[in-house]
């Protein structure tokens, strides 16, 4: 997925505009973004993210035709900054391996939680079956599978396996990024870091047995 969101601003004809009209435009997501930590996504107004951002409807109608495309821009930023969990690798044996696994988590765990507002209308749009958020949706999965793909090619399949590594890349990363949107649910079993570390030798444990 190419995405462009600092390059030239581009109104809803397709025309590109100055450095304040990007300016502008970066208002209105991040006053879009706001709302989204506070209150359903169903529930903003194109007058709500205007007035925070100091302009007016008009205006926003400049550079979308819909709540939606606005939240698009900001799902796209969401993804450019998911690139900081792709450098990671975990190792596939010995305790450095439960220590890179456990780095591998946190990172993932406080991304997911620090964008958690937009990442949970990222799945609900993609839900509803809005191609474009499933597309988001599919990058920023892939992109928390990279350091896991790396550690099994490291690793290598073991003689007789049936297991695809990408097929245990998607169950790992679907495990691992749904425990990171309900963390806070699991107090009722024990502590974050117990969860934490349970996932940490899960993932070795099935790395080393792919």
């Amino acid at each position: 997925m190419t995405i462009n969101t600092t390059g030239p601003a581009m109104d809803v004809n397709g025309r590109i505009v100055g450095e304040r009209a990007l300016a502008t435009r970066q208002r209105l997501a991040d006053a879009l973004a706001y709302f989204l930590s506070s209150q359903p996504f169903r529930d903003i107004t194109v007058i709500d993210i205007a007035r925070r951002a100091g302009t007016s409807p008009a205006t926003f109608y400049q550079y979308f035709s819909s709540i939606e495309d606005a939240l698009l821009l900001v799902a796209h930023h969401v993804v450019q900054e998911s690139g900081q969990l792709a450098p990671d690798t975990v190792a596939a044996e010995g305790c450095g391996g439960l220590t890179a696994a456990r780095q591998l988590i946190d990172r993932l765990f406080d991304f997911w939680q620090a964008h958690q507002a937009v990442i949970r209308t990222i799945d609900a749009k993609a839900a509803e079956g809005d191609v474009r958020f499933v597309e988001v949706r599919n990058h920023l999965l892939s992109t928390a599978g990279t350091p896991l793909d790396r550690a099994m090619e490291r690793q290598g399949a073991p003689a007789g396996s049936t297991v695809r590594p990408k097929v245990l890349t998607g169950a790992l990363v679907t495990l691992l990024t749904s425990a990171a949107t309900h963390e806070s649910g699991f107090a009722a079993w024990g502590t974050q870091d117990e969860l934490r570390d349970c996932l940490a030798s899960l993932l070795v444990n099935s790395i080393q047995a792919a």
